[in-house]
């Protein structure tokens, strides 16, 4: 990947360095370059430093034009939008992605993450399977908050916190989905993990009202399959992407199966761990 070499005249840019990424913004505009910059810190839960001006791979230029938001890319226009609120919240998941592909030792996977008498519990999902709401009941529960997005692995296969503010959708007065997005762990009474931890479950599931909990014990060969989908570095690093998800899968106790309301089920779920009930 060639670098993006730093312009001579830009009037708002500041580089940042996270999980060994370097990227930087810019924009043309001081507010959307500050809330740019607030919502780069909430994005990677802290996870990053601010450096010096340095030729970067990776670059978003985020700009103002009338009344209208443009995001570009690595010199590519990659998003537009009138509603300023939808294209910082584009930008957030943006630059999380580009972090996640590329980090340097550590391979994200899409998982909501609580941690468990020590032990990590590992709930990998796309979006909308409804790992968020599982999480913040198990948080409710007495778990510790890790992640409600990517359970981060370093090569030993030990999960890190990436423990930023929630982002948990709920269904408006006429039916619309709505999401907050700036949930913190402290709202919900719990507390947030602070060291890594080994994993201990991986708990492959989605919600299905009409589910009932009939729980498969899978191969570590199966689990790594099931990861595989939601494993952002995959095609950018795959040799160093599966190693770290065979550890992961051999340590761990997987079981799939789907699973009922969420409020239920969390309580439910940490009974079954402490009683290891299969």
């Amino acid at each position: 990947m060639s670098l993006q070499s730093k312009p001579d005249k830009t009037p708002f840019s500041l580089c940042l360095e996270s999980y060994g990424v370097r990227v930087r913004l810019e924009s043309n505009n001081p507010k959307l370059f500050d809330d740019a910059r607030i919502r780069a810190e909430l994005a990677l839960a802290g996870n990053l430093r601010f450096t010096d001006q340095v030729d970067t791979p990776h670059v978003f230029r985020l700009e103002r034009k009338g009344r209208g938001y443009i995001q570009v890319k690595n010199g590519e226009r990659s998003g537009v939008s009138r509603n300023k609120r939808a294209f910082l919240k584009y930008f957030d998941s943006c630059l999380r992605l580009t972090i996640a592909e590329y980090a340097v030792g550590r391979v994200f996977v899409h998982a909501g993450v609580v941690g468990w008498n020590g032990k990590a519990i590992v709930i990998p999902g796309s979006s909308f399977s409804g790992k968020t709401t599982l999480v913040a009941e198990l948080v409710k529960q007495g778990a510790e908050y890790y992640s409600d997005e990517y359970a981060v692995f370093d090569e030993e296969g030990l999960v890190h916190p990436f423990a930023r503010r929630l982002g948990v959708r709920v269904v408006g007065p006429e039916g619309q989905v709505i999401e907050t997005d700036h949930l913190t762990i402290e709202a919900l009474g719990g507390t947030a993990g602070t060291s890594s931890l080994p994993v201990g479950w991986l708990l492959i599931t989605a919600f299905d009202e009409e589910a009932k909990w009939e729980p498969k014990v899978l191969t570590s060969g199966n689990g790594v399959l099931d990861l595989l989908s939601q494993t952002i570095p995959i095609r950018y690093a795959p040799e160093f992407s599966l190693k770290v998800l065979k550890k992961v899968a051999t340590n761990a106790i997987i079981v799939k199966s789907p699973r009922f309301d969420a409020v239920a089920f969390a309580k439910f779920f940490l009974d079954f761990v402490d009683n290891k009930a299969f």
